[in-house]
């Protein structure tokens, strides 16, 4: 309605009804606004479901599922042109504290000893043993709590459902030698395929998948989500997509999942919220931080933006593929040893992945420059042939071109700046120390003479389980048709460096498997905004937001386990939503 003030200007006054729509779009939050707009347009609905999920990784299907057996309509949406995600190109496994598994083996992982671990890992400038929840805020540990309460019972409820089937893979986690960590081994769980061998990922997402077909949910592919739609109350109730026919609405009348993975794949997310030099990842290249900029738009807090599951590269496949096939989860061999652009030594080259990457961040403030951003993996003719095979040693007669040989020490410094010079229009001017090669002999000869020994006085290398454990077993298999004699131990980790040559060199640089922040979720998985309250109808899992492990990775399925746990909590508590209203 319109009135005149007192100098005869005609102005609007806000009807009840108006001031009414307004108070609850400040309610909303940030973009309600925009919501109350968008809810007076007519929408020409694409599709519709009780419940939409973006994404078909671990966090996103297992949403699904539990939404289905909430007894929801399910429509998933996938910005790919196939399913499956991150989560197909990883190993598989599930990080699951108390797990029935572990239980039925007698393993004991009482809820303070497994809490006590997660927290000292994932919040350690905060940690606080004798402090009411470890010195860490509520949110941060209803979260963990929430992860161990609910991780065993979801598992359990899936093999129970036949929706997965699983077994333990007997090995210790990522910080095995941490006192807090009372139960090393039983918590990782692997899927088992029909035929009773272990799987992967792929066979995690064939499983989930399977039981969604079986039910006849629908898959829409190549439609990338762009926005959320929201009605004047601000509740979630809908989505925006792009799609192979171009833009469409997709009603979603209880709400909608985001499973959607991290930022890996985009430049500016990368340069500028994580901490140091990143030349790619193992997720899929769809993972653009989809989420983040739509959760911004919705005005959902973020968190946990610096951090990500960490892992090592082969630069030069990197640059060639940003998206590559694979990490290096520990690097092969005994007669082996990375080093810097100095030529030393500079971590326990048997460690995780996640730990052993965040020494390529170290910054160095006299010469201004992160002096391990690029580490030489070093090793001789022994670890080249006795090891072929395992990533990313080349198998036998496959000539690799990102291996770079030479004679001896000094030869192979020269072909290392020779690479580094061609490689300079992508990773800018490199050049190792003047003193590399010298230095370089000097440390081989020390680790060398260490080795004979048995020991490793500088890094302790083959000390802790995860070292030898995941040495044998997963990263160095010895082959049986070569000469070379087997490590006869004690230490198997470490075995002298053959100096007389030839010796080889790779480079790695850092990556992740995925990045983990983004929109923070609370212990019911509904994503919150930057006041602590829900978003009606919105959820989040994986890791397209703020992971609830903070910094850490507890063990081998740190990712995955949170995702299915998290994903399935998504699932159950949207399926208990009201429908939503389209105005």
């Amino acid at each position: 309605m319109m009135t005149e003030d007192g100098k005869g200007a005609r102005r609007k006054v806000a009807s009840r009804r108006d001031f009414l729509r307004a108070a609850a779009a400040a309610g909303a939050g940030v973009g309600a606004v925009r919501a109350v707009a968008a809810a007076r347009k007519t929408r020409n609905w694409t599709k519709q479901a009780d419940v939409i999920v973006v994404g078909t990784g671990a966090a996103a299907l297992s949403a699904a599922v539990a939404a289905v057996r909430a007894g929801s309509s399910v429509l998933i949406v996938e910005k790919a042109p196939v399913a499956g995600g991150t989560t197909a190109k990883s190993d598989g496994a599930y990080w699951i504290p108390n797990n029935h598994h572990m239980r039925a083996k007698g393993i004991a992982d009482p809820k303070h000893d497994a809490i006590n671990y997660m927290v000292y890992g994932s919040y350690l400038i905060l940690y606080r043993e004798e402090q009411p929840r470890y010195g860490i805020g509520g949110h941060e540990y209803a979260l963990i709590e929430t992860y161990y309460d609910n991780a065993a019972p979801v598992v359990e409820s899936l093999e129970a459902a036949g929706v997965i089937k699983s077994t333990i893979a007997d090995l210790p986690d990522y910080l095995d030698h941490a006192p807090q960590n009372k139960a090393t081994h039983g918590r990782i769980l692997v899927p088992v395929k029909p035929d009773g061998q272990i799987g992967q990922g792929r066979e995690l997402v064939r499983q989930l998948k399977a039981w969604l077909d079986a039910r006849q949910v629908p898959f829409l592919l190549r439609h990338a989500a762009t926005g959320l739609e929201r009605n004047v109350r601000g509740e979630v109730m809908g989505l925006a997509a792009n799609s192979p026919e171009g833009p469409v609405f997709v009603r979603a009348s209880k709400g909608i999942v985001f499973g959607s993975g991290g930022y890996t794949h985009d430049s500016q997310l990368v340069m500028n919220f994580q901490p140091g030099p990143i030349f790619g990842g193992c997720a899929v290249p769809t993972n653009q931080g989809d989420f983040i900029r739509i959760g911004i738009e919705a005005g959902a807090m973020l968190g946990n933006m610096v951090n990500a599951w960490r892992a090592q590269l082969v630069l030069e496949s990197a640059l060639e593929s940003a998206s590559v096939p694979r990490d290096i989860w520990q690097p092969p061999g005994d007669s082996m040893i990375l080093v810097n652009k100095y030529g030393r030594r500079v971590v326990d080259e048997k460690r995780n992945y996640h730990e052993r990457t965040r020494v390529h961040f170290v910054w160095d403030s006299l010469e201004s420059e992160y002096p391990n951003k690029l580490l030489f993996m070093i090793y001789d003719r022994r670890t080249a042939e006795l090891f072929a095979g395992n990533y990313p040693l080349p198998e036998p007669g496959d000539a690799q071109r990102f291996v770079i040989t030479g004679p001896n020490v000094g030869a192979l410094a020269l072909a290392i700046q020779d690479r580094l010079n061609l490689l300079a229009p992508q990773i800018g001017r490199t050049i190792v120390a003047p003193d590399f090669s010298a230095t370089l002999a000097a440390q081989i000869e020390s680790y060398s003479a260490d080795a004979k020994g048995g020991v490793d006085r500088q890094f302790r290398r083959g000390k802790y389980p995860y070292d030898t454990q995941w040495h044998s077993l997963v990263n160095s298999k010895a082959r049986t048709d070569t000469h070379w004699p087997p490590n006869p131990g004690p230490n198997v980790t470490v075995y002298p460096i053959d100096e007389a040559g030839p010796l080889f060199a790779i480079i790695l640089g850092a990556g992740t498997l995925d990045t983990n922040g983004g929109p923070v979720i609370n212990a019911k998985s509904q994503v919150i905004d930057t006041r602590g309250r829900p978003i009606p109808g919105l959820y989040g899992a994986g890791n397209c937001i703020a992971s609830p492990a903070g910094q850490a990775y507890w063990g081998a399925g740190g990712t995955l386990g949170p995702a299915l746990t998290f994903g399935t909590l998504c699932g159950q508590y949207v399926s208990a939503e009201p429908a939503k209203a389209d105005n």
